[in-house]
Order: C-alpha cells, then sequence, then structure tokens
C-alpha cells in the first residue's frame, strides 16, 4: 500500500493537537466530537451554525495556518478521511509516524536554507525603493501580483540577518519569494 503525503494536516482539520506520545493523543470520544464539530464548521449548508457546546470547545483547540490566520474551509471528504485515519489505531500510528517524518525534514532542510520558495528571485538590496522615517528604513520593490509594496524589509529584518548577507522574503499579496542580498558596513 503507497501512502502519499496529505496537503492538509489531518490534526488541523479536526483542530486536534499532534501529540508527541500516545499518553497525551485524544481518546476516541474526543475525536469523535471534533469530527462533529468540523463537519459542522466545514458544512456548506450549516456555515456559520457551529455548535457552542462547551464539550465541544473544550476538546479542540483552534486551527490556524502557517501564517496564523483560521484555516480554509475543508471538503466532508477531507474531513471524514481525516477521521478514519485519527479513529483508527494503525492507520493513526503510521500517519503519526509519516507526519514526524515529514516535519523533520522541513526542519533540517531550513536549518541549511534548502527550503524552496516559489518564484524566488535574486536582487541586491540596492535594487530595492526606501522610505526613510522616524522609526527607521524601509526598502521595499513592487511584485508582479499588483502589489506595489509586496516585498518590504526593515533595518531590524537586515540586523537580523546581519551574519548572512541576505534575507529571504515573500509577498505580502501572493505566493513569490524574492532573495535579497547586503553586505554590512563597519561603523569603525
Amino acid at each position: 500500500m503507497t501512502k502519499t503525503t496529505p496537503s492538509v494536516d489531518f490534526y488541523e482539520i479536526l483542530s486536534l493537537p499532534f501529540a508527541a506520545s500516545t499518553s497525551t493523543a485524544p481518546s476516541k470520544q474526543q475525536i469523535k466530537l471534533a469530527y462533529h464539530k468540523a463537519l459542522l464548521k466545514h458544512h456548506p449548508d450549516k456555515a456559520g451554525g457551529i455548535a457552542k457546546d462547551t464539550a465541544l470547545k473544550s476538546t479542540a483547540v483552534p486551527s490556524t495556518n502557517a501564517n496564523g490566520g483560521s484555516s480554509g474551509p475543508y471538503t466532508i471528504d477531507q474531513i471524514t478521511t481525516a477521521y478514519k485515519t485519527i479513529s483508527d489505531p494503525v492507520l493513526r500510528a503510521e500517519y503519526d509516524r509519516t507526519l514526524r517524518l515529514d516535519r523533520l525534514k522541513v526542519a533540517e532542510r531550513e536549518k541549511t536554507a534548502d527550503v524552496f520558495h516559489t518564484g524566488l528571485e535574486v536582487v541586491d538590496l540596492e535594487d530595492l525603493a526606501c522610505d526613510e522615517g522616524a522609526d527607521g528604513d524601509v526598502w521595499y520593490r513592487g511584485c508582479r501580483c499588483g502589489d506595489e509594496r509586496g516585498f518590504s524589509v526593515t533595518e531590524d529584518d537586515l540586523e537580523r540577518e546581519a551574519e548572512h548577507g541576505e534575507l529571504v522574503i515573500g509577498c505580502r499579496g501572493c505566493s513569490l519569494w524574492l532573495k535579497i542580498l547586503f553586505a554590512v558596513e563597519d561603523d569603525g
């Protein structure tokens, strides 16, 4: 049986925390309640009609995406697949193992800076426009998505990455990325 990594986290779909050990794993009842809550939350006919039962609230963790915002709507099929996988001990063990391995791979890529960024373009800091302000300078560049200041860098951002001499930032309006190269001048 070949497993592919799902594009969404089953724990995120059900608003359940990923448990590092089986002793902290959610119970069958918690999983079932989270499943019913997810169905109500994402059902097209019941949007906004989430049950406000305190028992449901206590078993779920708010779902957020990488940007810290609320996750998008999930399909009934995704919710059902997540529930079937998480509620079955064998499938869950396999899924947890795959999830841990994927997270380790991502962490390793981030440590070695071997991360793929969509539409990554490399530029010098001098190629960006600069606004000088009382709070510090801000460098910016428009993006092809139409956002006039899609890529924005502050002095604090540059100071944080001064050791590396490069900074990778994402556009605030789309999925494109920009690698900015810069040199730090000594004040000596």
